[in-house]
């Protein structure tokens, strides 16, 4: 039944952003504009929410915005870039679809000239801003995802949720330079901004739930191995931030009588987690 309806037990909430566009729109009889931008915004996320279902994510929540969306699932960070990056593009995508029957029904003749344009540009502009690399829009998901294949994890978040946060301010700084203010996009920003001070300050969260996937033993099937030169006096933890989400890792670390021992990713989940020696060093591993 999921597969024909994959809304079916995901709790969808508007943001207080859209209630005051739509509130706005009524008040200067602008209600076909703001039914047609929900009817958009609404296709985005199922784009999302069917490409997520189809790699099996579990859905908690979707937040609609005047720009899009929101899809709130605890995959994100836990499964393969090309999974994250294939769902985050699924919204843009349907947009692009649209656009395509918007110009099918203007040659059929059910559309006006004047109305195929307004809607091929809703879904443009709608598929343009996400796009932007800037976090938690979906261009910078996909920035974050490809970030992911070079980076360790833990850096991959610093660097794309601290880049996403001067995205937000230039943009805020855009909105209310020239003649006069564009109030929506200065409101968009701000709401970029928090969205990214709040990543920020929880990412320690998020790059842990990254550790316990790991540890629970999920691996990309792609994943690079990774050999990774260590000290017998390195922190379990300093060890672990340098792990990366695309890759299988190999520790190189010199016994005591100076001989190279590979030392697999595994041994340090196990020390950190199950034996709980969060205070340990990779010495404590080998003999």
């Amino acid at each position: 039944m999921n597969e024909f309806f994959p809304w079916k037990e995901i709790r969808i909430r508007i943001h207080g952003l859209f209630w005051v566009v739509i509130l706005s729109s009524v008040w200067t009889g602008q209600f076909m504009e703001v039914t047609t931008l929900f009817v958009l915004v609404f296709i985005h996320e199922l784009g999302h929410v069917t490409a997520a279902r189809s790699f099996g994510w579990r859905m908690r929540s979707i937040e609609l915005l005047p720009f899009g969306g929101v899809a709130h699932s605890d995959e994100w960070g836990t499964v393969s870039s090309r999974e994250e990056i294939a769902v985050a593009l699924a919204g843009p995508f349907h947009n692009v679809l649209m656009v395509l029957f918007g110009y099918v029904f203007f040659r059929l003749g059910w559309w006006s000239q004047e109305w195929m344009e307004y809607f091929v540009r809703g879904n443009a502009l709608m598929a343009g801003f996400n796009l932007l690399p800037i976090y938690p829009l979906d261009g910078g998901r996909v920035l974050q995802a490809i970030l992911s294949y070079r980076l360790p994890y833990r850096t991959t978040l610093e660097w794309s949720l601290a880049g996403s946060l001067a995205g937000g301010v230039s943009l805020l700084m855009y909105s209310i330079s020239g003649k006069g203010w564009d109030l929506n996009l200065a409101i968009i920003a701000l709401f970029l901004i928090y969205s990214n001070v709040t990543a920020f300050r929880q990412r320690d969260y998020q790059y842990m739930r990254f550790l316990i996937r790991r540890r629970e033993g999920y691996v990309p099937a792609h994943a690079r191995i990774v050999r990774l030169p260590v000290t017998r006096e390195d922190a379990l933890l300093s060890v672990l931030k340098k792990l990366r989400k695309e890759a299988y890792h190999i520790l190189m670390v010199k016994d005591r009588r100076g001989q190279w021992r590979p030392l697999p990713e595994e041994a340090v989940f196990r020390h950190f987690f199950d034996d709980r020696k969060t205070d340990g060093r990779i010495g404590d591993l080998i003999a």
